[in-house]
Formats: C-alpha cells, sequence, structure tokens
C-alpha cells in the first residue's frame, strides 16, 4: 500500500469513527451492512474458533441424531437456503450455542441432561430460531460493525480480524432479554411446526430451575447468558396456549437408549 493512500484511508476511517460516534451517520438498518453470504462466511471462522476451544464430539450416531433433529427444524424455518450444520461440543457443561449462518451446536452436558428428542428439539429449536430471526446479524452490525468497517476500509478480513472476539462476546454475554426471549417463541412454534411436542420445552425449562442449585458450575454459563428461567418459563407457557397446547401433569420419560448414549459421551473425544 502507497504511503499516500494509507494516510488518506486512515483519515477516512476516523472521520467515519467521528461521524458515527456524533450521530451524523445512523448506524445501519437490520441486514444492511452483512450479505447472507458473509453471515455464512463469519459463522465458518467462528465455527473454526469454536471448535478449536473446546473440541468436537465424533460419535457418529449421536451427531446424526442431533443433526436429524436440527435438520427437521431448518426446514421449517424462514432460512432453509442456509448450510445448516449441527454438531456437539465435547462439554460437561450443559449448553447450546448457535453462530451466524447456521452452526448449531449443543454440548455433551445438554445431551445428558435432556429427557427426549422432544426436550431436545426445543433446545435446538431456540438456537436455530436465532439464526431465523438474524440475532447474530444484529449483534455483529451493533456490537462489531465499527471493527468490520475499518478492516474493509484497509483491505483486511473481518471475518478473521473479528470473529475471535465475537465468540468470546456470545460465550460470555450472549443475546439480550429481548432476542432470548423472542428465540424461545419462535423455537416453541418451530419445535411445533416440525413435528414435535413443544410442550416438552416446558418441562425442560422446569427440570433446569429444579437442578439450578444441585450443580451450579454446570449451568453457569448458561444461566448466565440467559434471562432468569421463571420469566422464560411464563412466556413459552404463553406460546404453548396459543398454539392450542392445554396444560398437562404429564412427565416425560427418557426415550429407549438416550442414557445410554449420553453416558457414552463422558468419555473424552477426539477434536
Amino acid at each position: 500500500m502507497q504511503p499516500g493512500a494509507s494516510r488518506k484511508q486512515t483519515a477516512l476511517a476516523a472521520a467515519l469513527v467521528a461521524l458515527l460516534t456524533v450521530g451524523a451517520v445512523p448506524w445501519p438498518a437490520h441486514a444492511a451492512l452483512i450479505s447472507t453470504q458473509q453471515e455464512v462466511a463469519i459463522g465458518r471462522e467462528a465455527a473454526r474458533d469454536l471448535e478449536s476451544r473446546f473440541g468436537v464430539v465424533r460419535d457418529a450416531e449421536a451427531t446424526a441424531r442431533v443433526a436429524a433433529i436440527g435438520g427437521r427444524l431448518a426446514g421449517v424455518s424462514d432460512r432453509r437456503d442456509l448450510p445448516w450444520t449441527f454438531r456437539i461440543l465435547n462439554q460437561r457443561t450443559v449448553n447450546a450455542i448457535s453462530l451466524p449462518g447456521g452452526f448449531v451446536y449443543v454440548t455433551r452436558g445438554m445431551l445428558d441432561f435432556v429427557r427426549s428428542d422432544d426436550e431436545l428439539a426445543f433446545v435446538l429449536g431456540h438456537e436455530v430460531a436465532h439464526v431465523n430471526q438474524r440475532h447474530h446479524v444484529s449483534l455483529l452490525e451493533r456490537h462489531f460493525f465499527m471493527g468490520i468497517v475499518i478492516s474493509l476500509l484497509f483491505g483486511g478480513d473481518p471475518t478473521a480480524t473479528q470473529v475471535a472476539n465475537f465468540v468470546g462476546f456470545l460465550l460470555s454475554r450472549g443475546f439480550s432479554r429481548s432476542a432470548e426471549f423472542e428465540a424461545d417463541q419462535v423455537g416453541v412454534r418451530l419445535t411445533h411446526r416440525a413435528g414435535f411436542r413443544a410442550d416438552a420445552g416446558l418441562q425442560f425449562m422446569e427440570r433446569l430451575r429444579a437442578a439450578e442449585g444441585r450443580d451450579p458450575s454446570q449451568f453457569e454459563v448458561l444461566f448466565r447468558t440467559h434471562p432468569a428461567l421463571p420469566d422464560r418459563i411464563v412466556r413459552v407457557r404463553e406460546e404453548l396456549r396459543r398454539l392450542g397446547y392445554q396444560a398437562r401433569a404429564r412427565g416425560q420419560l427418557r426415550l429407549p437408549g438416550y442414557q445410554a448414549r449420553a453416558d457414552a459421551l463422558q468419555v473424552p473425544c477426539a477434536a
């Protein structure tokens, strides 16, 4: 890069920062900055980063089960054109996470906690809903817009320079309360639309609340990055009523072979 060009880009970047800071230039509208193609590219880089942090479970049967359930949910979403990917992180904590572009993960701790495919569908449906509602795109534009623009001005690759910070942000802070509530509601609809029992999600959340005090370290990330469970349960219950579900006092039983498969995942697996 020529010195003159470098000085010109530096001045342009400084001017843009100043204008955005004082509000002379509005922040981008929803999905105005990041295209679907760019979203997938960022998600792919974020997936590499996430998998390098925790490793992936290489159990073909368990992975196929997660992918089959996730595929049904993605198939009834508004973003069926994305290259949806569903994998298991080699982590004992109970958690799930989605990334831009349709990269969705559950931990082996989550697989041990859920009691049925319906409950797992609710968990995955929540993550698919984040992607469906473009929550990652909104988050990128709101919190990482400046770095992306400056990287582009200097000819850099924003997916490489911003991805580690973005993944760290998701793991430590997550989405806004309103985005999480929306993901619960949309997730319930997707679960129902895909042919699963959406009310299993309510049972899952009630068991999650009951388990909160038993092993805090196992649930710490999940509770830190989501609104309080009682508030989420109220909204899930309301969404179930809208879908025509009736309150019922029936517990879900773990499906045959479910615990055995989950137990097998407790052995450390190769990344």
